[in-house]
């Protein structure tokens, strides 16, 4: 009996060991990454300023997880207008059709959750730059809570042009 007990602690205590070994599962924050210029021959994409491709760990994410704003600088005042993301015939791809006025400088904010995309546009609504502001964790570059000063550094650069 004494030995069946020894030898139960024993495979119990490998068992802990090898688990503790083993690396963590990182599992992955949302992600966003923009796409232009986008496929003419898509109809549920046509006419579009850019795509917006969404990823989760769990899978495509349904519409109703994004969100978005065009942030603008019209006449020296400030204006932020929400966006309506259209899902196209690509599960996890959402189209973004200009919403906002024509004048002044635009910037979209797209987020998935905790993951946003600050998108700046030129003077003719293409997309001139993307980022995803990140931090490092665990040496791993994760997606980091945007800030105004995020926003309107990328405007005042876009209203510069």
């Amino acid at each position: 009996m004494l030995r069946t007990i020894r030898f139960t602690t024993l495979v119990v205590s490998l068992f802990a060991v090898t688990a503790a070994a083993k690396p963590a599962h990182f599992k992955w924050p949302p992600w966003l990454s923009i796409e232009t210029p986008v496929n003419p021959f898509d109809a549920s994409a046509r006419g579009a300023i850019c795509l917006v491709h969404a990823a989760t760990h769990e899978g495509p994410p349904n519409i109703s997880a994004l969100s978005g704003t065009a942030e603008g600088l019209v006449s020296g005042a400030r204006r932020s207008i929400p966006l309506k993301l259209e899902a196209t015939s690509t599960p996890g791809v959402f189209a973004v059709r200009k919403q906002w006025p024509s004048e002044g400088a635009w910037v979209l904010r797209i987020s998935l959750f905790s993951t946003t995309a600050i998108v700046a546009l030129d003077r003719n609504d293409n997309v001139a730059s993307v980022r995803i502001p990140t931090m490092l964790a665990e040496g791993r570059p994760i997606p980091r809570a945007v800030m105004a000063r995020d926003i309107d550094s990328t405007l005042s650069v876009a209203s510069a042009h």
